[in-house]
């Protein structure tokens, strides 16, 4: 009974061992072939699956080469859709040339910037008492745009010319010469006299000495007057100086711009403290503008741009355009890179029911007219002062 149940069992284990070797190399066949599979792309994934470098050659004999698994149709399909619609990068940097002819160079993407553009700093310390302006108002020149409080140095003032003035008067008063001068006259005419008489007999000699030592003493007390008066003078001049010095800080108390311009931004608010120095407000110059763009060195030398006539055009809303015309006035002071020079024209700008229709910043294009004779009079946005900006920069 115990051989039948040890040859049962042994036979168990050779039918187990058999179906364990059958089954072995097929699962190693599944996993070669999951290994050789080409690996799908994700849904949206437009790049081209890596290929294997197949080896050219090899020292040993016993390694061939291996192609990767071609990759399907329906993928290589999408692949080259998607290259074909991806955007193109924009190689154009700012200012880059389009298209030249002989008569006329074209430049996009200029870039529109300031002319004048200055912070407006306050000239004394104190707290800002007033601020007649708002962020986005045009100013005149010499238009008073803000104060500093002044009541101290205003009483400074008021007692530096108070100063000024007794100085001046001093200074003009000829009173003390005269009377010196007519002193003078009488004690000389005493003199001679006396002398005259002592000549004769009729004055003794220390009657002479006395009338001349008289004499002597009121040419002194008249040179000590014109001595007087020229100190008074300077007197005059020093008070002078201190009270334009006081009138230059209640001045610099006062905020206000040199040139035409809008107010870009506000820094401060009234009854708030500034130094000397700090900014108040932005301003800067919007009628004439800088149109700036780039030119290769190989197109054109920078003489044979400067002083020519452009028109610059911008895009606006609804699918409009507008054009300006102005004049290049700085050439090849500033390189892009090695093979570029960039040219600034001088542009002029115009309001539309109080704005300015030019902006900085916003990219235009410029036309430059290599010849000068394509823009006449009847040219929209024409301006005479273009006329003189091009005779002055030749």
């Amino acid at each position: 009974m115990s051989r039948i149940s040890a040859t049962h069992g042994f036979l168990k284990s050779v039918l187990t061992l058999a179906a364990i070797g059958f089954l072995v190399p097929s699962t190693q066949a599944q996993t070669s072939n999951r290994i050789l599979q080409p690996i799908q792309p994700r849904a949206g994934f437009n790049t081209v699956p890596f290929r294997a470098t197949q080896p050219t050659h090899s020292t040993s004999g016993t390694i061939r080469n291996i192609s990767t698994p071609a990759i399907p149709a329906a993928y290589r399909a999408k692949a080259s859709s998607q290259e074909l619609t991806q955007p193109a990068v924009n190689t154009a940097s700012t200012g880059a040339k389009i298209s030249g002819s002989q008569d006329n160079l074209y430049l996009e993407n200029c870039q529109i910037s300031f002319i004048d553009d200055i912070m407006l700093p306050a000239q004394e310390s104190g707290v800002i008492s007033l601020l007649s302006v708002k962020e986005g108002d045009s100013i005149k020149a010499g238009t008073v745009v803000g104060k500093i409080d002044d009541e101290l140095f205003q009483q400074i003032l008021q007692q530096a010319k108070l100063r000024y003035e007794l100085a001046a008067d001093a200074a003009e008063d000829s009173l003390a010469i005269e009377a010196a001068e007519k002193k003078y006259n009488v004690a000389a005419i005493e003199a001679r006299k006396t002398s005259d008489l002592a000549d004769k007999g009729s004055k003794s000699e220390s009657d002479r000495l006395m009338a001349i030592y008289t004499m002597e003493i009121a040419a002194l007390e008249r040179d000590k007057a014109v001595r007087e008066q020229k100190k008074a003078g300077l007197e005059k001049q020093l008070e002078e100086s201190k009270f334009l010095e006081a009138k230059k800080h209640v001045e610099g108390h006062i905020l206000q711009s040199e040139f035409d311009a809008s107010v870009i931004k506000i820094m401060k608010k009234p009854q708030e403290y500034v130094q000397k120095g700090e900014a108040v407000m932005r301003i800067a110059r919007m009628d004439r503008l800088w149109v700036q763009g780039a030119i290769e060195i190989n197109d054109l030398n920078p003489e044979e741009v400067r002083g020519k006539r452009v028109t610059v055009t911008v895009q606006r809303a609804h699918n409009e355009t507008a054009t300006f015309d102005g004049v290049i006035t700085n050439v090849g002071l500033e390189r892009q890179g090695l093979t570029r020079y960039m040219v600034k024209a001088e542009v002029q700008n115009r309001p539309i029911n109080g704005h300015w229709e030019l902006q900085p910043l916003s990219g235009a294009n410029m036309r430059i007219h290599l010849d000068n004779s394509d823009k006449s009079a009847d040219s929209p946005g024409y301006s005479t002062e273009i006329d003189a900006w091009l005779s002055t920069s030749r």
